[in-house]
């Protein structure tokens, strides 16, 4: 089913937020965030965005943008790409971070505008990270509450509507201190948690809070940070060489474990550089000669192969003993 085409355009506003795969960590340190607040600058200073309100959450986070030029899915795409790349390169993992592309509402009227705002700033009592929304550092609430304010950060129409209070400067509590409406509440929780209730009309995000998906993207969650098998316990080279090795004394393998005329090295390849050099697939490929695409089909035989023929078993095991044999 096609995606739903975003009420994007010119001059209008949004709530943007997303949330990790499987609820794992998204903001690990400071620096992290720093990082992701730094590609929000990026867009703020290229005239795409101007952000409003933000709050930064361990394993999400909540943006009030006005979308400058209509372009609010190219912005978002440019900030959740490069950050999901630092953070897997600076942790050697390989995977999904983000559970998908962002979630957006868009925001018509002033009433709602101001809901989100209180919601966004509330994000962090409500989790208890602080007992007052001015405390979270990560927050524009944070900002707002101080005269030191990044330059990306546009305030003026927040300061606006805490001037409205009888021609003072009133504080934001007291600005924003309408009691949030549960309809929006329950969109909210229902975009971010992990099972999204049948009534939604969205078919594609029922589908996606199907018990099946949501294990699928535990398991990748979990695959990607190295919680499960395959921590890398030996170089892909030295994997590789002694597969080479191994072709060289046993020769091809063409059709003795598979019934297709495949050479059975391409699952003994790819199950040895996952399971002992944590490879990605695409490693994996420019290894054993082969696209990328098909890495996980070989992975999926070579698992079959293990449990069903005992002689394909105890060649990996063979190989496997002897790179464990090198690195020790």
């Amino acid at each position: 089913m096609a995606r739903r085409p975003r009420r994007d355009g010119p001059d209008t506003w949004h709530h943007a937020m997303n949330r990790s795969m499987a609820r794992r960590t998204l903001f690990e340190n400071d620096e992290d965030r720093r990082f992701f607040l730094s590609l929000l600058a990026r867009e703020v200073r290229n005239g795409r965005l101007e952000v409003h309100a933000y709050s930064l959450m361990l394993t999400h986070f909540h943006l009030l943008v006005r979308s400058v030029n209509g372009q609010l899915s190219a912005a978002m795409r440019r900030i959740q790409n490069r950050y999901a790349r630092r953070f897997n390169r600076t942790r050697k993992r390989d995977g999904s971070l983000f559970r998908g592309r962002f979630l957006s509402r868009r925001i018509d009227d002033l009433a709602y505008r101001r809901n989100v705002v209180t919601y966004i700033h509330d994000n962090a009592i409500a989790a208890g990270v602080a007992a007052r929304a001015e405390d979270h550092r990560w927050s524009s609430a944070y900002h707002l509450a101080r005269s030191s304010r990044p330059r990306w950060l546009t305030t003026d129409w927040i300061d606006d509507e805490c001037r409205r209070r009888g021609g003072r400067m009133a504080s934001l509590d007291e600005a924003f201190a309408s009691r949030i409406d549960e309809d929006f509440r329950r969109w909210v929780e229902i975009q971010l948690s992990k099972r999204l209730p049948d009534e939604l009309e969205d078919v594609s995000l029922r589908h996606a809070g199907s018990p099946r998906v949501l294990n699928w993207a535990i398991r990748k969650a979990k695959l990607a940070d190295g919680t499960r098998p395959w921590l890398p316990v030996a170089p892909a080279k030295m994997v590789a060489d002694a597969i080479e090795k191994a072709k060289g004394e046993v020769g091809p393998l063409l059709g003795r474990f598979t019934k297709r005329a495949k050479d059975a090295w391409a699952n003994l390849g790819a199950g040895l550089l996952r399971m002992l050099a944590g490879c990605a697939h695409y490693e994996i490929g420019l290894r054993v000669g082969r696209h990328a695409s098909t890495i996980s089909r070989d992975l999926r035989d070579h698992a079959r192969l293990l449990e069903s023929d005992p002689d394909y078993a105890a060649l990996h095991a063979r190989l496997a003993h002897a790179v464990l044999e090198a690195v020790r």
